[in-house]
Order: C-alpha cells, then structure tokens, then sequence
C-alpha cells in the first residue's frame, strides 16, 4: 500500500477550514474567538462542542471527542483514515500524492471507479422497477413498510427476468460489458461448452433489492429478498473489489445519525430486521450480511458509539454466533465501552418482538441485555461442573484464550477476579495459569495524608509510576492541571491529586504555550529546556514528567518547507496535528487535560512567544536570586570563597539591570 506523505497531510491540514468541513454537518454559531454547536457525537441540550478556527481543531467538553479535519470525518462518516484525507484533498482540488505508487495500485483505482459507477446505476435501475411492480410494492406493505422508510434505505427490486440489466448496460454479449458486471457480482456467467455461446444470466431475478452501502453512501453491493417461497431465502453479492462481508454493515450509512442520537448501536443478523426495526421507532440498527462478526465491524461500530448491543436468535446457531462476536469484541475493548448481548426467544426475530410486544418492550429488554462479563462467563462455564476439580479446570482451559486476547485493561482484571472466585482459585494461581500480570487490589484511603508524610511512609518512589493516574481534569476551573477536579471529562481517568509543591504558575505557563505552539518548544536551546524542566520540578514530579514528554514530543514536530528561500512554517493544521501526536503519547489523559484549559484561547503566535520568553526571563531572575541567597549566608558564615564574593558582585550587577 502506497504511503501518504506527512508533508501532504500537514499541507492539506493548513489549507482546509475545520469550520466549513465541521460547518457541513453541525450548525455552529459564533462565540467569542471559536464556534460552538450541539456535539454530533453524544446526545446533549446545551452546547459543549467548540471548533477553533486557529488551531483548526474541535473539542467536546462533554464526552471528549477532539481532533482535526481529518479525525472529525473519521468519526462522524464513519471513513477510514485515507478516505477521510481523499475526501479533504478533493474539497480543496489537490491531488493526494504517494510516496509509491505502482502501476497495479493506479489499475486497482480505476477498477474500483468503474464497479462504483456500475454499482450506482444498477441501484437506481432497480429502485425504478420497484416503483412499476405492484407484487413488489404490495409485499413490502405486507411488512409494515412505507414509502419513506423504501426511500430511505433506497430499497428496489430485480424483475424476473434472465437479462434485466441490459436494459441500462447494453447486450450481455458484449464482453466489455459483461466483464465489469461480472466483477460487481451482477451477473453469473455459465461455463462454455464446445461450439455454443456462453451463458451470462442476472444474479439477482424477482427479489426486493437491498443495496448495501459503505460510509459515503456510495453502493458496493447488493442483498436481495425473495418474494416467495424459495431457496435461498436471502442473497448477497459475492466478494468483489468493493465489497467484503466481513468488511461492512448493512445500515450503517443510514443509521448514523440515529446511533449518535441514541448513543448505542443495535446489531442484527439481517438486512430485513435493520429495515423493518426503523420503520418500528429504532433507526440506530445495523447487520452483518451472512457471516460472522469480524474485528472489522466491531473496528467500525465503536467508531460509531461507545455502546454497542447484539442481538441474536435464541438457538444454537444464534449461541455460536453471539460467541463469535464475544471473540472479535475481546481484544479491542476498553473500559470506557460497552457491549451487550441480547438473545430473544427462540420463536422470534427483532421485527416479529416488537410487533408482538410493542416499542416499549423491547426498549426494556434491550436494556436488560446480557453484559459482555456475563456473556464471558455463560461461555466459558457452559457445561462444566463447576462443583468438581475437573469442571473448573475446563472452566480456565476455556476462559484462557479469551482473557489472553483482551488489552490490560480494568475489565480483565476484574473478569479474572470473579472468575477465580466462580471456580475456587486465587487471582494469582488464574493469572500464573493464563500467563497474564494483574494489577495489586487498590487500597482504601479513608483520610487525607500530606505529601510529606505519604513519602516519609515509603511511597515516594511511585511517582512517576502513579503519574498518569494523578492528573485529572477540572471542568472549568482554571487551577494547575495537576491539582484535584470535580466533574471531570469524559475518557480522563479521576484521582485525588496532591497539592503542588510551590506556588509558582511559571510552570502551566510554559506547557499551555508549547502544547499550542510545538515549534516553539522544538526550537528551545539547551539552558531553556533545563529551566522549564527544573521549574515543573520545583511545581511536582507530574508537572516535571509532563514536561519533560511535552518537550520531546515538539522535537518530532515536522514543519511545512517554506517556498523558495523562506524558513519552514508551522502551519494552520500544525495544533490539530500535534494533538494527535499526543494522543498516542502514555501521557495522553494528561494533555487532554492540559488542552481543555487552553480550548477557549485566542492567544497569538506572537503573544506566545512573548509569554514564553518573559516566563524564561524570570525564571532567569528567580534562579539568579537563589544563587545570591546561598553565597550571601556563606559570607554571613565566613565561609565564602574569593570565588564565591565575586560571584556575588557580578550577580548583583546582573539583578540591577534585570
């Protein structure tokens, strides 16, 4: 796969406006220096998200969400990360380069153009049978379907005919023709047999026609219906150069909005429940088409939403399908998301519950579902006696894998906890057996110790290690970024934070100009470094870590080259870029602190350098008085060298023109 170039990124990031691309999806109106609106990515009544036309970012300070141009297309349509950099660079007619690029990946492109174009038509072809097929029509009425949910969902339907689709492609005799329909699934065609001509047939003959849509809306493939009794009941498109089951959800373009909205997703089994439940009040639903949940979907559903719910037949086969998915949620969870498991009873799909029980309901039994802990267990213990030795080993044996695919997150800890109190066992003998690191029990701390007696009680060397965990976010108070919150953001972990160790605020000063501005901490000397790293120190050992990693993050900053003999630039996107460079940092719930102070700043390339240069200018006078005060009590002491009192003149001289 050809490469991007970073330049190119940070260029396009520098010409985009994040207001006109945000704009586009969100009303914003004016406040003060940036824009504000009602955040696109949770439900809320009063707005939290702003967008900041200087540092071209947007930030929710409600549920988190931030990022650039880029990320925000990412998140909101669902685009994958070069999709969203294509779709930026077409808005502003540029061309997106690559640092290889073949002759197959130009064929693959072109290919991929042709199918989408051939994939479009025969949608609307279809759609226009549907609309002259009373049968059709009066069959989706059966089901309890509008016009507007037909429209919506862009539904259609193949006649039954062998070669419907010459109508709008022309004779299927035409080999060009018929190799592009053939690479879309559209058409079959038969094996030649000697001296006849060979047989090319629609795929899809008197079916209601589903076209299936990836994250732009464009249609890459078909699912069909039959109206009668036949086999199969349901029909997809193969695999092609656009379309991969194990890549895409039905529904998912449609229920964007509504996913938001609701703020969980519903994930069904297939194409006629995600249709017939948005026409029943619940438009947030999705399928997979045919085939097991993937990493890939599940890759895509928490793109959506941090919740996501399954629901799945009550059968057996609706048992090892559940289980699949348990196994393709495992390694991508996190403890700020969640997924449930819904099993309804045997005799019924979504559609048929909700119509026999009502919204309502169903609402209540969504809600009930089966968390993904408890779905874990059913799994793992299911027909192991939990009562004999040999029944709980098979429990572990089960349960082995599944804990050795998740992350070291909170949720695994915890699993393996319950699980060792389910089966008999320490946490330590499960985590010896499965061959994972637990976290040590948190100690209760009932009342509040000083800094220095926590230290003198051994603990003075955790620090470091604790430092991530103790910086929390303050909402709207403007204390240093260390010091203990109330109502912090979302994704931002909470602790009691120890107060700092000196009353200068030289420190938050320096690091809320730098994360704004990194070129101007990539362009810090050595004796600059040192004092912004020894100021932090003096304020705590988190601010110090703080700085120290903010620092070489700047040093990995790549400017824009300047044109002809001019100095290289930051650029408009340079914010926008940095955030993301730090949000791979380990200190990444730290600068997401950091940078909510900084959300409302209107401050200017030049009042930060400005700012930046007087905070080193008195930490250069604060430094040089502590040296004055040190020999001066070695002259009070009459211990000071020669050396010593010359110092003390040419400090002196230095502190009466300073």
């Amino acid at each position: 796969m050809a490469l991007i170039p970073q330049s190119f990124i940070a260029d396009l990031l520098n010409r985009v406006d994040i207001v006109d691309v945000v704009g586009q999806h969100v009303k914003l109106k004016k406040a003060g220096a940036n824009f504000q609106g009602l955040c696109p990515f949770h439900s809320e009544k009063s707005p939290s998200f702003s967008v900041s036309p200087t540092k071209q970012f947007y930030h929710c300070f409600g549920c988190g969400a931030h990022g650039s141009a880029i990320s925000f297309l990412m998140e909101y349509s669902g685009l994958g990360y070069v999709d969203a950099i294509e779709d930026l660079a077409r808005s502003v007619g540029l061309d997106v380069p690559r640092e290889e690029r073949t002759a197959n990946d130009v064929a693959r492109q072109q290919q991929a153009m042709a199918l989408s174009e051939v994939m479009s038509t025969a949608a609307d072809w279809y759609r226009q049978q549907l609309k002259g097929n009373t049968r059709a029509v009066e069959y989706l009425k059966g089901r309890g379907l509008t016009g507007e949910i037909a429209k919506r969902y862009a539904l259609g339907y193949a006649p039954d005919g062998w070669q419907g689709l010459e109508a709008v492609f022309g004779p299927y005799s035409n080999d060009e023709v018929a190799k592009t329909l053939l690479e879309g699934g559209l058409l079959i065609q038969g094996e030649q047999s000697e001296g006849a001509n060979v047989k090319r047939y629609d795929r899809f003959r008197d079916r209601i026609m589903f076209p299936i849509r990836n994250p732009k809306g464009q249609t890459i493939g078909f699912g069909g219906r039959i109206l009668d009794q036949g086999e199969p009941k349901y029909l997809n498109s193969p695999e092609t150069p656009l379309f991969s089951k194990g890549n895409t959800l039905y529904g998912l373009f449609e229920a964007r909005q509504a996913i938001r909205t609701q703020e969980y997703v519903l994930v069904c089994e297939g194409y006629m429940d995600v249709v017939a439940l948005a026409q029943l009040g619940f438009p947030n639903a999705v399928a997979t088409l045919g085939t097991a949940c993937t990493a890939n979907h599940v890759r895509m559903l928490l793109r959506q939403t941090d919740k996501v719910v399954f629901s799945f037949d009550g059968d057996s086969a609706g048992q090892r399908a559940a289980q699949r998915a348990l196994e393709a949620c495992l390694p991508l969870m996190s403890d700020d998301k969640e997924i449930r498991f819904l099993f309804l009873p045997t005799e019924h799909d979504p559609d048929s519950y909700v119509r026999a029980y009502g919204a309502p309901a169903f609402e209540k039994v969504i809600k009930e579902a089966m968390s993904i802990s408890s779905f874990f267990f059913k799994v793992v213990s299911e027909g192991h006696e939990q009562t004999t030795p040999e029944g709980r080993a098979h429990t572990h044996h089960a349960a082995k894998p599944l804990l050795l695919s998740m992350p070291p997150i909170a949720l695994r800890t915890q699993i393996l906890r319950e699980l060792a109190i389910r089966t008999n066992t320490t946490p330590a003998e499960l985590e010896a057996f499965c061959g994972l690191t637990v976290a040590p029990a948190p100690v209760r701390q009932t009342t509040y110790q000083p800094a220095q007696a926590r230290y003198q009680g051994g603990q003075g060397n955790q620090g470091n290690r604790n430092s991530q965990n103790n910086f929390s976010n303050n909402g709207n108070r403007q204390g240093a970024p260390w010091q203990a919150s109330k109502g912090s953001a979302k994704r931002v972990a909470t602790q009691n934070i120890e107060p700092p160790k000196a009353p200068t605020d030289l420190a938050e000063q320096m690091l809320r100009v730098i994360i704004q501005f990194p070129h101007l901490g990539k362009a810090l000397d050595e004796n600059k470094r040192a004092l912004a790293l020894k100021a932090a120190e003096q304020r705590s050992e988190k601010a110090h870590a703080l700085m120290k990693d903010l620092l070489s993050q700047c040093d990995l900053v790549e400017l824009i080259p300047g044109e002809g003999n001019k100095p290289a630039i930051a650029g408009a996107g340079a914010f926008a870029m940095f955030q993301d460079q730090l949000s791979r940092s380990e200190l990444a719930p730290l600068y997401e602190v950091l940078r909510n102070r900084v959300m409302g700043s209107d401050l200017e390339l030049e009042g930060a350098a400005a700012d930046l240069e007087g905070a080193f200018k008195k930490l250069e006078l604060t430094h040089l008085k502590q040296e004055m005060t040190e020999i001066a009590q070695k002259i009070s002491g009459s211990i000071a060298s020669e050396q010593d009192k010359a110092r003390y003149r040419e400090l002196g001289e230095k502190l009466k023109f300073s």
